[in-house]
């Protein structure tokens, strides 16, 4: 006679083919062994494990279970026991407070099927097999129903040594068994059951990344929880949204960026200059570009320099070197402008003042962006969070330093504002005169423009790029400020609003200017253009 399931807290005992099973949630620490202790807890009390799934990229601390057991009343004595050694899952206990070890060793990773031998704790000894050679289970599902005897298990061992010896006493073991994938093969990490998006970023970095940046991923590995708890709370807040989609490829971007830029270094490094431009009477232009980040502007009059931003801090030497070779000299750029503080735009200010004595201006705001590492630090966005993780990934692999003196910009003797935005400073530099506009806070805090009002030139930072000049590369870096907000928008509406201004303030410029220059636009990405020739 079928009988109806008896649901008592977190069991459920129901009749099926002839056994009594009980399902429930186990809790297990995050160490080396639990998931062998959880089988042999089980077979020492005669129930044979009918499901069991484990995945740690979801929850390092659950298995969900159903055991198969001799007697309805042997349910009482199991789960009186589970208790006693905490057994049954809780979200109240401190331990899932710890972190989390990840993995970045790729030729360690193995996904196995494994037919289990027929014995009471054949999937607690495959378990405790694994913990002998420092091989963590990162997955491991077993339905008996679906295929009897059959283990699926992924396992992540610190080095490819540890995974081969695993193997060979596997061999040893007679256990049969097949291997699926292994980190050797290369592949696509995300399909390795049981990685979070973390520790699949982090798997990945290992195999692109030269050696002198292996530090640089442990340190950030250190921080998986966090960055795993960061991304869980965005995706809670944010639902099924744009925003939501680009939390789960914030570390595939960055990844791309790090692969990209960290590779064109040394004898692969390329600096394209473009120009030199007359911009005044006495002063010369020629755009500084790197094989990825932003643009940054050399303005000379042959002996003393002035840089408006730069690339990353990782291209710096390359660079210096590269400038040389053309007949510049480094030494004597006297002033550097810093239209914000992402990673890209400033990652020579350090450096360059360590080297050279050069000074650095940049809006108050800066410096709080630097000390926090927050791109977002003071935007009030949900996203806030998310971009302190992207921001520190962003800022280790590129080599961002922070400089250790920055100046406010010399005040505006008249102030106000010009085209809608606050006037600021005035910053003059031979025969150029730029004044210093105060972004609305529509890109990130603490940016700024620099615009030559006489002349029509316009220096914009991340505003007013010409997309169609940007080669594909560029393209996919810069895809991701699409959907974070406080990438290029703290706030989307207020940037359209001040592209939309930004505009208008050039036509203007263009149509009244007061001496025969050609207005331009100097934007952080991509070719500078003539305003006339804008595609707006």
């Amino acid at each position: 006679m079928a009988r109806q399931p008896v649901s008592t807290g977190a069991f459920t005992l129901h009749l099926q083919d002839g056994d009594w099973r009980l399902a429930f949630d186990a809790f297990v620490h995050d160490r080396p062994g639990e998931l062998a202790e959880i089988c042999s807890f089980m077979a020492e009390r005669n129930a044979r494990i009918t499901r069991f799934d484990f995945n740690r990229s979801e929850d390092p601390h659950m298995v969900e279970m159903e055991v198969a057991l001799p007697s309805a009343e042997a349910a009482g004595p199991l789960a009186r026991d589970a208790s006693k050694v905490q057994r049954l899952f809780s979200d109240k206990l401190a331990d899932k407070n710890q972190d989390v070890k990840g993995f970045t060793e790729p030729e360690g990773l193995l996904r196995l099927k494994v037919q289990l031998k027929d014995s009471p704790n054949a999937m607690g000894a495959l378990a405790e097999l694994c913990r002998s050679h420092h091989a963590n289970i990162i997955h491991m599902v077993y339905r008996e129903e679906e295929n009897p005897n059959l283990l699926a298990i992924s396992v992540a061992a610190d080095s490819p040594e540890q995974a081969a010896a695993l193997l060979r006493d596997m061999n040893e073991r007679d256990l049969a068994y097949h291997v699926e994938w292994t980190g050797k093969q290369g592949g696509d990490m995300g399909r390795i059951l049981g990685l979070n998006e973390v520790e699949s970023f982090m798997v990945r970095l290992k195999t692109i990344l030269p050696p002198d940046k292996h530090d640089a991923a442990e340190d950030l590995l250190n921080s998986t929880s966090d960055l795993r708890r960061i991304l869980s709370e965005f995706r809670r807040q944010a639902g099924e949204t744009g925003e939501s989609l680009a939390a789960s490829e914030v570390f595939t971007k960055a990844l791309q960026l790090a692969a990209a830029s960290a590779t064109k270094t040394g004898s692969r490094f390329a600096l394209t200059c473009t120009g030199p431009l007359r911009i005044t009477q006495r002063l010369r232009l020629s755009r500084l570009a790197c094989p990825t980040g932003a643009n940054g502007y050399l303005i000379t009059d042959g002996n003393s320099h002035l840089l408006i931003d730069s690339s990353y801090g990782l291209f710096y030497a390359d660079a210096m070197q590269s400038l040389v070779s053309q007949g510049v000299d480094p030494s004597r750029i006297e002033l550097m402008l810093l239209t914000h503080a992402d990673a890209d735009h400033a990652g020579w200010a350090a450096p360059l003042q360590r080297d050279y004595g050069v000074r650095i201006m940049r809006h108050p705001h800066t410096q709080a962006v630097f000390e926090s590492e927050n791109r977002a630090e003071g935007a009030h966005t949900r996203l806030c969070a998310l971009n302190r993780a992207y921001t520190r990934l962003v800022n280790r692999f590129s080599d961002l330093q922070v400089p250790e003196r920055m100046e406010d910009f010399p005040p505006h003797p008249q102030g106000g504002e010009l085209g809608g935005f606050p006037v600021i400073g005035l910053v003059r530099f031979q025969d150029l005169e730029l004044t210093v506009l105060e972004s609305l806070g529509g890109h990130a805090p603490g940016n700024v423009f620099f615009l030559d009002a006489r002349r029509g030139l316009l220096f914009s930072g991340d505003y007013l790029i010409d997309v169609a000049s940007l080669a594909d590369r560029d393209k996919e870096t810069l895809s991701l400020p699409r959907y974070l907000m406080t990438s290029t928008n703290a706030d989307s509406r207020v940037f359209s609003k001040e592209m939309d201004m930004l505009k208008a303030l050039m036509r203007g410029l263009a149509k009244h200017r007061a001496e025969q220059a050609i207005p331009r636009v100097f934007p952080g990405h991509g070719a500078f253009y003539a305003v006339g020739e804008a595609n707006w």
